[in-house]
């Protein structure tokens, strides 16, 4: 009786492995409803755990890291609330059991898909320590190829973009040890996002080179869903350059794609992507509706960064519209999107957003406020958003000075623009200060920051301040600890 026990445990680990294998191949190759289905077994709908309790160990952590991965897969494509919570709770169960097991290269896996899925929910953060963590773990070649291109979309996503380049530097000599054509495609994708974001003639012509080779391994590969983003990606070239219409062809070619893959999502990201083709078109009505339909579906799922993004191309049409009252809370719901998923980038561009499009309609030390908050959210500067940031201070600065306003006198030191703004940062932070009796907790709060923005503010470029004022209590750290992974 024992023997037959073990036979048939045997033979169900057998098919297990045998399903979880098959079901890792389609997930790889874009076909989540094909994978689905050979896990159908084990797994009957999202938010349900998978019935692998009685496999051995190391499968039962294969089974949670095959649906962990595919249900943030299918949570993305279909914007599902709550999908990559799901994902990241089977994914990190899965990491414990294979570091219990001393499996590092599956630990590698793991640790790359949990990256991913706090990538998409906008916490670069996190994903950029478990990037670091499944690098030093992976071994073989298609595991760190994996680690590396999708490290560099979070670098890209935090407006680091040498950085990604750096790191794909560091991932070329895999692609030719590697034979998935559809790796190879994905890190050519990843080069050509790096150069357009850096932009330039010579960086977006690059960029073009890249889009072409990636297109040749995925038609190779069959995998139509990358072959949709690279036509998507194309398209914000094209715009780049000024090409309205070629831009709004390839966005075309990519909708048509991505509705027959039923993909909303990623739907949802061409009509943003159309969105900013109308605006430069100059159609804003049409914009307008691109964008909202955009964000009719990124609201339902839980890709904060993308929403935001959204959310600012909507208020750049209502802008250009005259639209000035809905623009600018499209310009804060953008924000508080952002702040709300840890995307810094996002979070100051949309204020910078307000003040390049809507500072005729605010008063002079609203706007120097919001370009306060801009300028606190920003880490580093890429020379896209250092460009916008220049711009924004002398929109500030020439305000100050073209005010008919006789206190001004009190706020200008006659310096420079740069000198000008330091000035008045100063003199807002100190008046915040003191209507808060000295709480930096409650003048952030004044003041449209977050405690740490200004708290860094204070440290870095405005120590004077703080010796100044009396020595207060430090904040107190939270008694909740943060839930290691």
């Amino acid at each position: 009786m024992n023997n037959i026990k073990l036979n048939v445990t045997q033979m169900r680990g057998r098919e297990a492995a045998s399903q979880f294998q098959l079901a890792r191949t389609l997930e790889r190759s874009g076909d989540y409803n094909g994978a689905r289905a050979v896990l159908s077994g084990v797994w009957s709908a999202l938010g349900e755990r998978p019935a692998v309790d009685d496999l051995p160990a190391d499968l039962q952590a294969e089974g949670l890291l095959r649906v962990g991965t595919l249900a943030g897969w299918i949570g993305t494509a279909s914007q599902i609330a709550g999908a990559q919570e799901f994902a990241k709770d089977l994914i990190t169960e899965a990491t414990r059991i294979f570091e219990r097991l001393e499996i590092s290269e599956k630990v590698a896996e793991a640790q790359t898909d949990l990256a991913i899925c706090y990538w998409r929910l906008g916490a670069f953060s996190e994903a950029r320590v478990l990037f670091t963590h499944a690098e030093e773990n992976a071994r073989n070649a298609e595991n760190k190829l994996r680690v590396l291109v999708n490290r560099s979309a979070v670098e890209i996503s935090c407006g680091e973009f040498e950085n990604a380049l750096y790191l794909l530097d560091r991932a070329a000599p895999l692609v030719e040890i590697v034979s998935d054509r559809s790796a190879t495609g994905r890190y050519h994708i990843q080069r050509a996002v790096a150069f357009k974001k850096l932009g330039g003639v010579e960086n977006l012509d690059r960029a073009l080179i890249q889009y072409s080779a990636a297109s040749l391994h995925l038609t190779e590969a069959e995998d139509s869903r990358y072959l949709a983003a690279v036509e998507n990606n194309i398209a914000l070239v094209h715009l780049e350059l000024g090409r309205q219409e070629e831009a709004l062809s390839h966005l075309d070619r990519a909708r048509a794609l991505f509705v027959k893959l039923k993909e909303s999502g990623k739907v949802a990201e061409v009509n943003e992507a159309r969105a900013q083709a109308l605006i430069a078109k100059g159609s804003f009505a049409e914009a307008e509706r691109a964008a909202f339909d955009a964000i009719t579906t990124l609201e339902r799922g839980d890709e904060h960064s993308l929403l935001a993004n959204a959310h600012i191309t909507r208020g750049l049409a209502l802008a250009r519209m005259g639209n000035d009252k809905a623009a600018r809370t499209a310009f804060q719901r953008a924000a508080d999107v952002a702040d709300e998923a840890g995307d810094r980038r996002a979070a100051a561009c949309a204020y910078l957003a307000i003040v390049e499009e809507l500072s005729r309609f605010l008063a002079v030390d609203e706007a120097a406020k919001i370009f306060l908050a801009a300028d606190t959210r920003l880490d580093t500067l890429d020379a896209r958003v250092a460009e916008r940031f220049r711009n924004c201070s002398r929109i500030i600065a020439e305000r100050f000075l073209q005010s008919p306003d006789e206190r001004l006198d009190g706020f200008l030191i006659g310096g420079s623009i740069e000198e000008e703004l330091h000035h008045l940062e100063a003199v807002l932070i100190k008046r915040a200060l003191d209507q808060t009796n000295g709480s930096v907790t409650h003048a952030a709060r004044r003041l449209g920051l977050t405690y740490q923005g200004l708290a860094w503010t204070l440290e870095n470029r405005q120590r004077q301040i703080l010796s100044s004022r009396k020595p207060r209590h430090h904040r107190r750290k939270s008694i909740i600890k943060r839930k290691s992974l």
